[in-house]
């Protein structure tokens, strides 16, 4: 799929690294289809934040700790999908 996308191998491990080397292992038992058992257990347990429920949560900075996500995303991509990035500067953010 990666040649198919024109993704190079460098490319594929900064990525994909994480998933890669998981992959390597073996693929999982259920074939990547999500039952969505933490949701399940976020009703059942009567918990307000889908965070106190489900297996690998995010940081509280929203970072991914096993993945590294959200990583940086190259400009072809952005332009691709019509994406601009825009930075304020500390100028805009202070206000009057």
């Amino acid at each position: 799929m990666f040649d198919v996308l024109q993704i190079s191998a460098e490319q594929q491990r900064e990525r994909f690294g994480f998933l890669l080397e998981a992959l390597k292992m073996g693929a999982p038992p259920h074939g990547g289809i999500a039952f969505g058992i933490d949701r399940m257990l976020m009703v059942l347990a009567r918990e307000p934040n889908l965070r106190d429920t489900i297996a690998f949560p995010k940081n509280q900075a929203g970072l991914d700790p096993m993945s590294g996500a959200p990583s940086r995303v190259e400009e072809e991509q952005l332009a691709e999908l019509g994406i601009y990035v825009v930075v304020e500067d500390e100028a805009t953010k202070a206000g009057p």
